[in-house]
């Protein structure tokens, strides 16, 4: 059940409402594969995973403006903290050979996920419920960069023209269009290999920092802030290697710009009917919630849906919505349920806060992780590591959250 459970975080009704959206998605899965050292019958989970990204952060940039950039990032977005990917270890914590290579305590580690899941249940239920007139989030998210040559991308565009036209010709039989999506991700894959035949050089993360404003009346201004993006290098030898091979560019060449809009959003991307005005009145029962959650899932069109897939996605978006306390507690009981999660103990985020991390891994070894904080039960912060030759990882580190009253002013407290 684990090996597919992130595979198919961006459902068909969030890009487009209709049967060809995947072939539409194809720059990103293009994307994707320009990072792909090991193809297989479908894209490793893990890399539909680090191109999901909640609706908060949804920039105004993707993966065909990353092409003509020459650059190519694994996951747009904000982030901070160690940009490897490897939690912390807290202080006065002892590793314990827990996987990712992540440090946690022994008394922490005694905790199974179950368990803590349903005591974090307890104190999320325990929280006064706020409001205000605008939803606040600043997130810090981490992903890994890299650069293509103009002669890599030349080739690539080509491949990618043809892929189209077999699209074209082939019409919607769903089948045929997998067989041409393998037969281009093998080709890709050789093309990688003829520019880097050992991997990439070096390693460099793309850091970025966003704020958030959502407005709880319907037709009141929405606003994106991000940050000028910066590039840091996990280690000073990565940074030679770089310099050594030209210093090129790893930067989007197109400057983030603040947007405000008055669109009408949905607050999660597996649940579109969930908006700023009805996120309050989610039930709070977790009997209620998890039939819920179970309908709208067999909603979705995607014939290889997976519920642990759809839930874990979900946690995400409503633990940094303004859902209620009590519909905190409901979901994290829904979750407590799941089997295949894995407490990793005590761990620090991208912050240096300290949570409890709660990880799975899929068939090709990418861990997935949650950081929840044990003393309020908020999430602090999402991560992917492909744990392969290319280490891709995303992290998503959740600063702050939270009611305000005023547009561009942060919470108080």
């Amino acid at each position: 059940m684990i090996d597919r459970m992130f595979a198919r975080l961006r459902p068909d009704e969030l890009d487009e409402l209709a049967e060809a959206s995947y072939r539409r998605r194809r720059a990103d899965d293009l994307a994707r594969a320009f990072t792909s050292s090991t193809q297989h019958p479908k894209q490793p989970i893990w890399r539909t995973f680090m191109s999901r990204r909640p609706l908060f952060l949804l920039a105004t940039s993707g993966a065909v403006a990353a092409i003509a950039a020459g650059a190519i990032v694994v996951s747009t977005g904000v982030l901070s903290g160690t940009p490897t990917g490897e939690h912390r270890v807290a202080a006065g914590s002892s590793s314990t050979g827990t996987t990712g290579g992540t440090g946690a305590s022994p008394a922490a580690t005694r905790v199974d996920a179950r368990s803590f899941l349903l005591a974090a249940a307890d104190t999320a239920l325990r929280e006064t419920a706020t409001t205000g007139e605008y939803w606040y989030v600043r997130t810090r998210t981490a992903s890994t960069t890299h650069h293509m040559p103009k002669e890599f991308q030349e080739e690539a565009g080509r491949l990618l023209e043809q892929e189209a036209a077999e699209y074209k010709r082939t019409g919607e039989d769903e089948s045929k269009l997998d067989a041409i999506n393998q037969k281009y991700n093998r080709k890709l894959a050789q093309l990688k290999k003829k520019y880097w035949p050992n991997g990439f050089p070096y390693t460099a993360y793309l850091v970025q920092t966003e704020e958030t404003w959502r407005a709880r009346r319907a037709g009141g201004t929405n606003r994106v802030l991000p940050s000028n993006p910066e590039i840091v290098f996990p280690t000073p030898e990565d940074e030679a290697k770089w310099k050594e091979l030209g210093s090129p560019n790893l930067l989007p060449n197109r400057r983030p710009r603040a947007v405000d809009d008055t669109l009408p959003q949905p607050l999660s991307i597996s649940n579109p009917d969930i908006t700023m005005g009805n996120v309050g009145k989610l039930p709070t029962s977790k009997t209620k919630l998890a039939d819920r959650l179970r309908k709208r899932f067999e909603r979705l069109p995607d014939p290889d849906k997976e519920f642990p897939v759809y839930l874990w996605q979900t946690t995400v978006d409503l633990m940094t919505a303004p859902t209620t306390p009590g519909t905190r507690a409901a979901l994290l009981k829904v979750l407590a349920d799941q089997p295949g999660i894995t407490s990793l103990g005590e761990v620090e985020d991208g912050v240096g806060r300290t949570g409890v991390g709660l990880a799975v891994k899929d068939a090709e070894g990418a861990e997935f992780t949650l950081v929840i904080d044990k003393d309020s039960a908020a999430l602090l912060e999402y991560a992917v590591d492909s744990n392969d030759e290319d280490r891709n990882v995303l992290r998503v580190t959740y600063e702050d959250f939270g009611w305000t009253d005023r547009l561009g002013e942060r919470p108080q407290g």
